[in-house]
């Protein structure tokens, strides 16, 4: 029997590689463990479409993104690290090109050459470039390059057209910066034309970036400002920010809905959809407050009707009806056992601070935020629009280069290719390994020489996450100029203030929440300022275990660690 089967198994991976599966990305947006019922017990808001989901396939517990979203989608797009892309922590908007540099392929690109149908949903986030723009405009500001995109140009230049994807409706930097557009391929949609919509963002005394509602105000210096008459337009005249996620949706199902009554044979399809939940401003659709969110979205599978008055909390409960609608539709056609599906965010959890920015609505009659500009991990204070806390147990929020800022959720089902129903995995992966990962699941070649340098497949481990060894022993989590490593037990970081650099060391085994920095006290130490408590020895095994730490992160880096 076993020569038997020696002999049958190249025909079996012959034919499983002629019938290669769908690949569908669900990318949520600042949505931390602490968020969903899959990873917290603590969590608020009822996810049923996401729990059935982590039941389905494997629940991985120390999955990694980079602390804030532009790196992340860089990183899941082109498998590197953040640094090795165009700039070195990322880019943004409409200034001078996308984070991906010339010949750098993407996992989208890699998926077409192999005869896949292409597609991006949602905000792509990594810059981009406007087409055909006058010379004089390469050093103006953003928003004139914006402005002369929205009522002359019209079309991006460096988009999702140029990374691999055959069809997206995009948005270039979500809904809380402009331009306020979709965008079909390269082409910006503006049926109705364009306008100023007046929103700024502005940074809070903690250190929070947030954004107002899309309605025609704007928080200028934390006050209510309406567009002037001579002011630029930076978004389409039928903007809707609150009903993004519903466009997503719906494209999406518009596009399983035509695979489904297509004559003859699909190729398979690698989509990636990003939703605007749960990013600020917290602006779930009109009805979604209130009534039964089925009723936006027909398809959704959301067990019964619930109302949920707190912004963020809202905006969970609309991305689980996103993934709900999205299975059902898949199982509708026919493809949900075809179909590899990973579901992730961009970075970790937001903090109780920018929950009560984000859920702020600036109008004539308060033109500045009606609360306190503090942050309760600082002040004990805790504002009902906080909710959960999205970082559950983990010290820190999105940007953080503790925990809270870049573990992130991540599942991954797939049981007709044998992903086990309910695993659990603790490996130490990231989301640049899903470029390899994936490759490696659909049976494709692995990615080129030279490209996806720091992705690492972790599929043996996903199929049979108790047999054998973890695919990676570290991982890096870049936020140039600082850093984290993680190693085994232990958590490094490297943080940089101006010239001088602090280094902090943590056992995540005996320490998970990051409380006690292991190293001599002129270094920062842990939350609370508690001093390490080692005896000499210790000390010198700390410094020991950080030193070779920070020159694995040298090795990686491609240059000296200051």
């Amino acid at each position: 029997p076993a020569q038997l089967l020696s002999l049958l198994l190249p025909l079996v991976e012959s034919f499983a590689r002629a019938r290669p599966p769908n690949v569908l990305i669900l990318l949520a947006d600042d949505l931390g463990v602490g968020d969903l019922e899959a990873y917290s017990a603590s969590a608020l808001v009822p996810t049923p479409a996401i729990s059935a989901l982590s039941a389905a396939g494997v629940r991985f517990t120390d999955a990694h993104a980079h602390p804030i979203c532009s790196p992340s989608r860089y990183s899941l797009l082109s498998g590197n690290y953040v640094f090795r892309g165009r700039r070195l922590s990322s880019s943004w908007g409409l200034s001078g090109g996308s984070q991906l540099l010339p010949g750098q392929r993407t996992i989208a690109e890699s998926f077409r050459a192999a005869g896949y149908a292409t597609l991006l949903l949602g905000k792509a986030g990594i810059g981009g470039e406007v087409a055909a723009l006058p010379d004089e405009l390469r050093r103006s500001t953003e928003d004139d390059r914006v402005d002369w995109l929205l009522r002359r140009g019209r079309r991006l230049a460096d988009g999702p057209a140029q990374w691999g994807f055959d069809e997206s409706l995009s948005m270039v930097s979500g809904i809380q910066s402009p331009p306020y557009a979709w965008f079909n391929g390269s082409v910006a949609s503006l049926p109705r034309g364009s306008r100023c919509w007046g929103t700024a963002t502005h940074a809070t005394r903690t250190g929070d970036w947030v954004s107002g509602k899309f309605a025609g105000t704007g928080l200028r210096h934390r006050r209510y400002t309406p567009c002037g008459a001579g002011d630029g337009h930076d978004g389409a005249a039928d903007w809707e920010g609150h009903m993004a996620d519903a466009h997503v949706a719906q494209a999406a199902l518009g596009f399983f809905d035509r695979r489904r009554r297509a004559r003859g044979p699909q190729p398979p399809f690698f989509a990636l959809v990003a939703t605007a939940a749960v990013h600020a401003p917290f602006t779930p659709p009109d009805r979604f407050r209130d009534a039964d969110i089925r009723t936006w979205v027909a398809t959704s599978e959301v067990a019964a009707p619930r109302r949920l008055h707190v912004p963020h909390s809202s905006m969970v409960a609309e991305l689980d009806a996103v993934v709900g609608a999205l299975m059902a539709a898949l199982r509708s056609a026919g493809e949900l056992n075809e179909t590899i599906v990973v579901f992730a965010s961009d970075n970790g959890g937001l903090s109780c601070a920018t929950k009560q920015h984000g859920s702020w609505r600036p109008s004539p009659e308060t033109p500045a935020p009606p609360f306190e500009d503090v942050s309760p991990e600082r002040s004990g204070l805790q504002s009902p629009l906080c909710g959960a806390n999205s970082s559950a147990h983990l010290r820190g929020h999105k940007g953080d280069l503790y925990e809270g800022g870049h573990r992130v959720p991540l599942l991954v089902a797939w049981p007709a290719g044998g992903v086990p129903a309910g695993g659990e995995c603790g490996d130490l992966v990231g989301l640049t390994d899903l470029y390899a990962t994936l490759l490696d699941l659909a049976g494709l070649a692995p990615p080129a020489p030279g490209q996806a340098a720091d992705s690492v497949s972790f599929k043996r481990r996903l199929l049979r996450p108790r047999d054998g060894h973890p695919a990676r022993s570290d991982l890096l989590v870049p936020s140039p100029p600082s850093w984290a490593l993680r190693w085994s037990r232990w958590k490094l970081i490297s943080l940089a203030h101006g010239s001088q650099r602090a280094t902090e060391l943590f056992d995540l085994e005996a320490d998970p929440g990051e409380t006690t920095n292991l190293l001599p006290p002129h270094n920062v130490s842990g939350a609370g300022g508690q001093p390490p408590r080692a005896s000499g020895e210790a000390a010198s095994r700390h410094e020991a275990t950080a030193a070779r730490m920070a020159q694995r992160a040298d090795q990686i880096l491609g240059r000296g660690v200051s």
